[in-house]
Order: structure tokens, then C-alpha cells, then sequence
């Protein structure tokens, strides 16, 4: 299905992940930071410590073997696209660059005058979709009070459904038996299978 407006971009917002050759120790000690809140934001020397190492973990350079999260999220945005005819750029929530709100404001720099946000977690509950993307979309607006820019959750229950049954049934031998093996999870059996990711 194509989008009849020639203003409109999608930014996609993905989580982010750190490239699987950045020093695991320093994004420890982010999430350190990260999860002390309110103590590093009153102390000025752990509030900075804590922005340089986001920012620099988010700029490491990437490619597709060390961080194939973005690999496929660009893929997804190449695809979606196509699908609707419209610009589709790739935001992150943490760990990666551009983030929603510096991936939104590139866009209207360019002349985008309409966007639509969708985040590719799908599932309500979770904070990222319910409060950092959600806060990172009313910023932009702040920012850019002329500019519409909507968010495109949550998703119906519905729409998720027929998303996870049609996954399911591709996992199903054409008699409907179950094929064990896929199940599994088989590296060689899985579509598009991905190297091992580790896990924070």
C-alpha cells in the first residue's frame, strides 16, 4: 500500500545495540550510570562521564558483522520504503546513532513537514515505547512546534495476532505438522539466521 503524501517520512525506532566490539566493560559502566538516575544527575563529574560514554558508544563506527541489530533494522527500513513510497529513516532509543530525536530533527532539516514515528517493539509495557521514544517525540515537537509529528502506537492486538500467527504458520510443513527441527531454533533452519548477539 503506497502513502498518498509527498511531505510525509516514517522514522523507524528501533532499541539500539552496542557493536559487538565495543569494550564490554565501558557499556557496564553506562548502565551503571543509567540505572543510578537522580544520584548522576545531581553530580556533575558522573553526569558527564555518563554522556560521554553514551555518546561515544553510540558513534562507534558499525557494519554488519559488529552490530548486525542495525544491519537489519536498515534492512527493514529499506523494505518498508518500498512498501509505502516514502523516505523511512532509522532512529535508535540507546546505543546507536541517530537517535529518534536527532534521526527527526535531520528530516525536517531536509524539508520533511509530516512524520510518523513507529517503534519496532511491538508489544505495550515496556518503557522505551511507553516513556523514552514517547518523550523523545515531545521534545521534537517542542522543538519543531510547525511540524506534524505523530506516533504511531500502540498497535492493535489485532495487528500483532495476525503478525505472530502468519510467523507461526511459516514454521509449519505444508501438511500442517509441526517441523520439530525449526522449532528448535536451528541455526541452519531459521530464515535469515544471525550470528550470535550478546545480551546486556
Amino acid at each position: 500500500m503506497k502513502v498518498d503524501d509527498l511531505n510525509l517520512t516514517v522514522i523507524l525506532a528501533a532499541h539500539g545495540s552496542p557493536a559487538v566490539d565495543y569494550p564490554p566493560m565501558r557499556v557496564g559502566l553506562l548502565m551503571m550510570l543509567e540505572f543510578a538516575g537522580r544520584v548522576v544527575e545531581r553530580v556533575g563529574v558522573l553526569r558527564r562521564w555518563r554522556n560521554n560514554l553514551a555518546s561515544e558508544v553510540a558513534s562507534w563506527p558499525r557494519t554488519s558483522e559488529n552490530d548486525p541489530y542495525k544491519a537489519a533494522v536498515d534492512r527493514l527500513a529499506v523494505q518498508l520504503a518500498l512498501q509505502l513510497d516514502c523516505p523511512v529513516v532509522a532512529g535508535y532509543n540507546e546505543f546507536c546513532a541517530p537517535s529518534v530525536g536527532e534521526a527527526i530533527d535531520q528530516v525536517i532539516a531536509g524539508g520533511a513537514r509530516r512524520l510518523v514515528v513507529v517503534p519496532t517493539m511491538l508489544v505495550r509495557g515496556n518503557q522505551h515505547t511507553e516513556q523514552e521514544i514517547q518523550a523523545a517525540i515531545l521534545q521534537a515537537r517542542q522543538r519543531h512546534p510547525t511540524t506534524d509529528i505523530q506516533y504511531a502506537w500502540p498497535f492493535k492486538d489485532e495487528l500483532l495476532v495476525s503478525l505472530l500467527a502468519g510467523a507461526v504458520r511459516g514454521y509449519l510443513e505444508p501438511s500442517s505438522t509441526v517441523n520439530v527441527v525449526s522449532l528448535k531454533g536451528s541455526r541452519d533452519s531459521a530464515p535469515d539466521a544471525a550470528p550470535t548477539i550478546r545480551r546486556y
